[in-house]
């Protein structure tokens, strides 16, 4: 079972919060979001105080949400507005009649929603080179049957992909790489130091032979995972993705795309789109047979040497679902070495 972090969410995207509001699970709390008067997007529980009606049934009437089954209005704080069957001589309890509401960011095409027991510190995480002059990019929206923990070690995970996505991204010629780890009290990033040259079908379609390459996968919390290949010949290729937990068991994972490559961003967006979701399939698939194992049998794994990021990732999760992040941690560097 995924631990529960506070943190900023992505709930849905720009497009997808029309004029009509819509329903959305974060982190196991069943919301609804529509737009107020002004366009901003509002976040509350969808459960209506008077009879329990989802209010993402209902519609949205000057900037409020207002329940389908006796009209109660509600406002972008969660109060309580209207409620038509009373007559004028009865007082509008607004103050004390409320639903919990969520800070919400419309940013970089999509909703996030912050879930928390006090108020958001920062910003949401900003999606790299988004917008950039010279880059180009897109995003993804993937379902996995699986934990979050599951999902962020797969996709910080290199010695998989030789046995998962033959051919596309390495032949597995086991050549001994050596990784520096540095860790601090909320990121883990793993850099390559002596990796070859990717050898599978993806990088021969944008780089010439001979071409070097830095490597680096990061995790960032509550649900960040990145990763980067930047080119001696100043090109790069990234992708970021970030968790939603729907329900346990349950997730739904934002994708973004960037590259700066040589060729024109019309060419390559189609080759990489069709490219990428190939290779999440393929990992939807695994995944979803590992959280089959996983009910069977628990959460009883082996990590080793090679399991890069797998243990920091879940041990950053668990102090910071425990409180006990420590913001004032020295930075810690190592190595460990790999074949890959």
């Amino acid at each position: 079972m995924d631990v529960f972090l506070d943190g900023w969410y992505i709930a849905a995207t720009s497009k997808q919060v029309k004029k009509a509001p819509i329903r959305r699970v974060v982190e196991g709390k069943t919301l609804v979001l529509f737009r107020d008067e002004i366009g901003h997007v509002q976040a509350l529980v969808d459960h209506c105080l008077h009879r329990g009606m989802k209010l993402s049934n209902g519609c949205v009437k000057q900037g409020t949400l207002e329940c389908p089954y006796h009209g109660w209005r509600y406002n972008g704080k969660g109060e309580v507005v209207s409620q038509p069957a009373l007559c004028d001589h009865e007082p509008l309890k607004s103050k004390t009649l409320s639903i919990d509401s969520f800070p919400t960011l419309e940013q970089e095409e999509h909703i996030w929603v912050y879930i928390g027991h006090s108020p958001p510190k920062s910003p949401p995480f900003s999606f790299p080179f988004y917008g950039e002059k010279g880059w180009g990019h897109f995003f993804m929206h993937t379902q996995f049957e699986a934990s979050v923990v599951a999902c962020l070690e797969n996709f910080l995970d290199v010695p998989h992909t030789v046995y998962v996505h033959p051919g596309l991204f390495r032949k597995g010629g086991f050549t001994a790489v050596k990784a520096r780890i540095t860790k601090d009290s909320h990121s883990v990033k793993a850099e390559f130091l002596n990796e070859p040259v990717l050898t599978g079908i993806g990088p021969r379609l944008f780089f010439p032979k001979g071409t070097q390459m830095r490597h680096t996968d990061a995790f960032y919390l509550p649900s960040i995972s990145r990763v980067d290949y930047t080119f001696s010949n100043n090109r790069a290729f990234l992708i970021t993705s970030q968790c939603t937990r729907q329900d346990d068991g349950i997730v739904n994972v934002t994708t973004h795309i960037a590259w700066n490559l040589p060729l024109p961003k019309m060419l390559c967006k189609p080759i990489l789109r069709a490219y990428c979701r190939h290779v999440i399939l393929q990992d939807v698939r695994l995944l979803k047979k590992i959280g089959q194992q996983t009910e069977r049998f628990g959460p009883q794994f082996l990590h080793t040497n090679a399991d890069l990021l797998g243990r920091h990732i879940i041990s950053l999760r668990k102090n910071a679902a425990d409180g006990t992040l420590d913001d004032n941690e020295a930075i810690s560097v190592f190595e460990r070495e790999l074949n890959l």
